[in-house]
């Protein structure tokens, strides 16, 4: 992916001296969206629109709701990405140790040359967790 510029890496937590660009950079967007309350960025009407708290979202609605919304509410709020061509996402419900987890899958299509990618986030009512998509 050219044009993105590099960032400093941060997904769950900031790694100072570390730099990431393309892809990377890209799914940590992506993870940044997918896990910042709407309302909590500061700015103007752009970025008060920003974010989909998926982990809060999950607890206020409960799995079986999340399951049947989220696919959309996902690849709607991807969409606002200027480098996201195209999104698609499913969700799948597992109950593993007596724990209800949602596994989210999307699937990108970048608006550069750059190959599609997918990234697989875990999803409770308190947590959020990239398990694939990050190289």
């Amino acid at each position: 992916m050219i044009g993105y510029g590099v960032d400093t890496y941060c997904l769950a937590e900031l790694q100072t001296g570390r730099l990431v660009g393309g892809r990377t950079r890209l799914v940590q967007s992506i993870y940044h969206r997918l896990t910042t309350p709407r309302g909590t960025l500061q700015g103007g009407p752009e970025e008060s629109a920003y974010g989909l708290d998926l982990a809060g979202w999950v607890g206020s609605v409960g799995t079986a709701v999340a399951v049947a919304a989220l696919p959309s509410l996902v690849e709607a709020e991807l969409s606002k990405d200027s480098r996201v061509e195209s999104v698609a996402c499913t969700v799948s419900r597992a109950v593993s140790s007596g724990r209800v987890a949602l596994t989210v899958r999307v699937a990108v299509t970048p608006v550069d040359e750059g190959e599609d990618f997918a990234l697989t986030l875990a999803v409770s009512d308190v947590s959020v967790e990239l398990i694939g998509g990050l190289s």
